[in-house]
């Protein structure tokens, strides 16, 4: 891809440009490695001997090696803890705040349940879980069958709820129970062999159709979020780059009828390349 050279110090000293001396536009980077510092110009200036350019004309940008040095100092200075370096919050590496209650809330620290499964033989073995709690699982050797206790009090039936699992059996296939092979003919349809008969088949057509298909390759050019439609022809003569497409076409006699290929490619003049520089300047 292209370089882009940012507007850069190469004199000696420190700073951005000021003086009675130089323009700046708005938003302009300058980029001073002897000092360190990054410089974007906040409004549109030419300096001159009765209004120069100044520091006050920059937004100040510093290197992560000279912030980090400032906010070491300044922690220092307050006496501040490591919490002190942390944003509160629920995201990675943040402090988490407790609540009204005094508890952290359920999506940094989720409700903690612990269950237990016990194996029964029976009814009365089940009803005779004494160390069983809300949540806990019962799997009953007998039936086949699983229950969850769903409120406190193991010892009542009705506190122990069924876990239903769904239905895995089908009762029939096309009105036909047990082992079911699927056939077309089975289903209504033409025997196999006379389908796949037809899927192979191109009798229907003459010699010159079957060429002629056998040839064709299907093209089609729309528009997608990548572009957009225009109106008419001056709006889109206005919206694009003048001869920036070049179009070669190719015409493939070997086919009935002829195949006509087009390749189409970027002129290298209208767009950055590799070796392209956009060049801020120095200063």
């Amino acid at each position: 891809m292209a370089t882009i050279q940012i507007k850069r110090r190469t004199t000696a000293g420190t700073g951005p440009l000021i003086g009675t001396v130089g323009t700046i536009k708005a938003g302009e980077p300058q980029v001073d490695f002897n000092g360190e510092h990054l410089y974007i110009a906040k409004a549109d200036k030419v300096g001159s001997v009765g209004i120069p350019l100044a520091d006050a004309d920059y937004l100040k940008i510093p290197a992560v090696a000279k912030v980090d040095t400032q906010i070491d100092t300044k922690i220092t200075a307050l006496g501040l803890g490591t919490a002190a370096t942390k944003n509160t919050g629920t995201g990675n590496g943040n402090i988490p705040i407790l609540d009204s209650s005094g508890k952290l809330a359920d999506s940094v620290l989720p409700k903690i349940a612990i269950t237990n499964t016990f194996v029964v033989a029976s009814q009365t073995a089940m009803l005779a879980l004494s160390t069983a709690q809300e949540g806990d699982v019962a799997v009953r050797t007998d039936l086949n069958k699983t229950f969850i206790l769903k409120t406190t009090g193991y010892a009542t039936l009705a506190n122990w709820q069924e876990l239903l699992t769904p239905t895995d059996s089908v009762s029939s296939v096309n009105g036909s129970t047990g082992a079911v092979t699927i056939t077309l003919a089975g289903l209504g349809g033409v025997p196999t062999t006379t389908y796949n008969t037809h899927v192979a088949s191109d009798l229907h057509l003459t010699q010159n159709q079957r060429d002629i298909l056998s040839n064709i390759q299907g093209t089609r050019i729309w528009n997608g979020t990548g572009s957009e439609t225009v109106a008419t022809q001056p709006l889109f003569d206005a919206a694009v780059i003048l001869d920036a497409i070049k179009v070669y076409q190719v015409v493939d006699t070997n086919y009935t009828p002829s195949v006509i290929q087009y390749q189409i490619g970027i002129d290298t003049s209208k767009v950055l390349q590799p070796s392209s520089i956009i060049d801020g300047g120095t200063y």
